[in-house]
């Protein structure tokens, strides 16, 4: 199948260093519990995740011919492994806030990758890393489109999210297109995503609420008007995620027909800057 290219230029890492003291609040978005602890939970899930991502894309490279696409798993490769890398350092500050995060560590790293993942046909891990991207690229949108909320962030952790926010809209098609190359099968695609949107939802919000009942926010009423307000009152999370979510059965759908590049590049250029 020809693919047409839509993606940027080039795909690079941008660097970036966080660091985390015990100076981190508790609740560091804006003093909400689920906010907080939703990220936490992706925090404590994208290490594993983004070197799951980064195993298929090497073994893609092998299978892809494409030039122009072989350069952006390249480019893939080189930033989901600084993903993993920069939130892995938020473990050591959870733990010493108190938080148990091995459950949520066996979950992703025992049940996830080195069971579920080794028992699928190589395809279906190809078009599951497809699948989860879709959804880290609305995460990306969704971060822009919201400076608001977003700046109530801690500062140090709005750095971390608004910058792998930024680098998840540059490589949004690449797993898409990787995908492509390798099996263009529409059922693929989607019956893949019907399973991983289950288990992501069943992951994030699982070890949200775990996390919230671990410090005595689970059970405040003042959290559950939080949480109604960033689904369905405010922000309306719930019906912004759904139509971004649903363009991915479309049977033409490519990642950049949503061309939303503008929203990470001014990000994108002042950490090229802060490097240089």
């Amino acid at each position: 199948m020809a693919i047409e290219k839509k993606s940027p230029e080039a795909i690079k890492p941008h660097k970036i260093q966080v660091s985390f003291d015990d100076t981190l609040p508790k609740h560091w978005f804006g003093g909400n519990a689920f906010l907080t602890h939703l990220l936490n939970t992706f925090t404590a899930i994208f290490p594993d995740a983004e070197r799951y991502f980064v195993r298929w894309s090497k073994k893609a490279l092998a299978n892809v011919t494409d030039p122009k696409i072989k350069k952006d798993i390249q480019g893939f490769i080189g930033q989901e492994t600084m993903h993993a890398n920069q939130h892995e350092k938020l473990w050591e500050t959870l733990r010493a806030q108190g938080y148990d995060l091995e459950p949520v560590l066996w979950i992703v790293q025992k049940l996830g990758f080195n069971w579920v993942e080794s028992i699928l046909p190589d395809k279906v891990n190809y078009a599951a890393v497809a699948g989860f991207e879709h959804f880290t690229a609305m995460f990306g949108e969704m971060y822009f489109e919201n400076p608001e909320l977003m700046n109530t962030m801690h500062t140090e952790m709005r750095r971390l999210f608004e910058w792998h926010a930024a680098e998840e809209i540059e490589h949004k098609a690449v797993a898409f297109d990787q995908l492509q190359s390798i099996d263009d099968s529409y059922f693929l695609r989607t019956g893949v995503m019907n399973v991983a949107v289950v288990l992501l939802y069943l992951v994030a919000f699982g070890n949200t609420f775990y996390f919230m009942a671990q410090d005595g926010s689970l059970f405040n009423p003042k959290e559950w008007i939080n949480i109604y307000e960033g689904f369905f009152g405010k922000h309306d999370f719930a019906r912004k995620s759904f139509f971004k979510f649903i363009e991915y059965y479309k049977p033409n759908f490519h990642p950049w027909d949503n061309q939303n590049y503008h929203l990470a590049e001014s990000t994108l250029k002042a950490y090229e800057k802060e490097a240089s």
